[in-house]
């Protein structure tokens, strides 16, 4: 029997035997614009230095290499509706009796403010990048005789480095290093019996200087988060089984600590079919078609939310991709994505999730503007 898979059961027979996990969830878990458009697949079809959150393995098959940076913002339902509402009351942000006097339209609604950048290179299967990564949760509702605010916050600051190595037989190794500096808060309500209260209501009274200022305060859980600094290793394994076919294997976190405590790690597994097709003349035209196994080391997860799917054309000119259109099931629900351009790229992508467990918390839809540089 080859090595190699010998290599990969090995590891999966450890896994039983590694220190359990002291946190449920591993962090934001950063996808680039085409994972998410593919419902957040992509173990086996990853590349370049966005592989070393997914895959590390991917990097083994790079050549030449690139630079580039990315940033993205979310924009939902909720959150044009406390944006129209501050608009029309923003005199009453400064003011926590005046904003329960008209609170009505926001009362009790989450609103989810989300954001991520990047800087991120690649060069002859050596990848590194430098992420922010952060998901800020805020309402105000009314209790029968006092406020209550509700507060949430999820973000990293990540720095990470790995490389990726090519094998015999289409197999392919890739480990990444990473810092890891989180934000936590999870997500809860908090009345005047609460010091958060207190912190978070100060930050709310503050004068504001116009609309954009106005929603940002719906970072005000990063004031009063928790904060952990630590250490990770993900590790990946891909096989070319042919020409259009590639199986890939991610272990993340693998190990993780934060403040001395290990991280959840999570197990993924992933097949993408990628043949080359003659769609449109002048081009180098490509379908993506994924299938991942994810999450299913944590209990109690519905196998919905287990298996997620996506589908994507590309279309390339001299080595670089000019075209793309990716759409997919993450969690049930879809989503959806397209890119233009050539080295300055435009993107959108639809997708959405569930947030928290308090009432008025629900099914989101983000719409994502992303505007990326890749050289």
């Amino acid at each position: 029997m080859s090595a190699r898979p010998v290599l990969i059961a090995a590891v999966l027979a450890a896994f039983p035997f590694l220190p359990r996990p002291a946190a449920a969830e591993s962090g934001p878990q950063f996808r680039d614009l085409e994972s998410q458009a593919m419902g957040r697949t992509g173990v086996a079809s990853s590349r370049g230095a966005n592989s070393l959150f997914l895959n590390p393995a991917a990097l083994g098959r790079a050549t030449g290499g690139d630079f580039g940076l990315s940033a993205d913002m979310g924009v939902n339902g909720v959150l044009l509706d406390y944006a129209s509402w501050a608009k029309d009351n923003y005199q009453n942000l400064d003011n926590m009796d005046s904003l329960l006097a008209h609170i009505g339209p926001i009362d009790n609604k989450w609103a989810p403010f989300t954001n991520s950048m990047i800087v991120y290179g690649n060069w002859e299967g050596i990848g590194m990048a430098a992420l922010l990564d952060t998901h800020y949760e805020l309402t105000v509702a009314k209790a029968v005789v006092t406020p209550v605010l509700g507060i949430g916050a999820f973000s990293d600051i990540v720095l990470t480095a790995g490389r990726g190595f090519a094998a015999d037989d289409g197999y392919r190794f890739g480990f990444a290093l990473k810092y890891l500096y989180r934000l936590r808060y999870d997500d809860r309500l908090v009345g005047p019996g609460d010091e958060d209260f207190y912190t978070a209501k100060q930050k709310l009274e503050k004068k504001s200087h116009g609309v954009f200022d106005q929603i940002a305060k719906i970072q005000v859980a990063g004031d009063i988060a928790e904060t952990k600094q630590g250490a990770g290793l993900n590790l990946g394994a891909e096989k070319d089984i042919n020409k259009a076919w590639t199986a890939g294997l991610s272990l993340l976190d693998f190990p993780t600590v934060l403040d001395q405590e290990f991280v959840r790690p999570d197990i993924d597994l992933g097949l993408s079919w990628h043949p080359e097709v003659h769609w449109i003349p002048d081009l180098e035209n490509h379908v993506v078609v994924n299938v991942d196994w994810q999450r299913f080391l944590i209990p109690g997860t519905p196998w919905f939310k287990q298996i997620k799917a996506g589908a994507a054309f590309e279309g390339w000119i001299k080595g670089r991709q000019a075209a793309y259109v990716g759409m997919g099931l993450n969690d049930g629900y879809p989503t959806f994505g397209v890119r233009m351009g050539y080295i300055v790229y435009l993107s959108y992508v639809y997708t959405a999730e569930e947030i928290g467990t308090y009432p008025g918390q629900q099914k989101l839809s983000f719409h994502k503007i992303v505007l990326q540089a890749d050289y």
